[in-house]
């Protein structure tokens, strides 16, 4: 009976680890509009959604941002709950940039959380008030997703096999002692009718 009781511990202990680890998920769900005039700084806030089931400190990071734009955040680390917005209130500095329309990515960094990035706009509008009559894009995160989605529609025209990027269902196992702990509770079910 001690066997049993041994192996059913066991298994529950193998199940736990499973159980903890999969619950960490956040989103930028919002990105303040940005305009201002060159040589100036605005502020700007970022809305950070807890989708998960735990909470954790989540870092905004800020990437792809198109030359000539500086973006700090005094308080870039915050505790985020399950369900709970959380914001982020940053600063943009614009150098001597030329009227039109640019973009950064801001992102979200926790271990073990998947990344849910966001596009931010930033207009440049001109000494006098002015926007540009045709705006110039100069946004690189714009140009890299316009890339992706040329690169998505010749896949789907040419469907090739990719060993190298594991599916959505493969890239992590939900409870990696899930099988061993099914062994282990058959075993001890044998084991007592034994």
């Amino acid at each position: 009976m001690r066997v049993c009781f041994f192996l059913l511990m066991l298994a529950v202990f193998l199940l736990l680890p499973g159980q903890a680890n999969a619950s960490y998920w956040f989103q930028v769900i919002d990105i303040t509009p940005v305009e201002m005039m060159p040589n100036s700084e605005a502020n700007f806030t970022v809305s950070v959604k807890g989708l998960g089931s735990d909470r954790a400190y989540v870092e905004l990071v800020f990437r792809n941002a198109s030359e000539g734009l500086t973006i700090t955040c005094p308080k870039k680390i915050q505790n985020i709950f399950p369900q709970g917005v959380t914001n982020y209130d940053c600063i943009v500095a614009a150098g001597d940039l030329i009227p039109g329309n640019y973009s950064f990515v801001a992102d979200v960094v926790v271990a073990g959380a998947p990344s849910g990035k966001k596009t931010g706009y930033v207009n440049i509008i001109g000494r006098n008030g002015n926007r540009a009559s045709e705006p110039v894009r100069v946004d690189q995160a714009a140009l890299e997703e316009a890339e992706d989605a040329e690169e998505s529609e010749e896949a789907e025209k040419e469907p090739a096999a990719q060993p190298d990027k594991p599916s959505e269902s493969e890239k992590k196992s939900p409870a990696p002692g899930a099988l061993a702990a099914s062994l282990l509770l058959i075993l001890a079910l044998w084991w007592m009718k034994k």
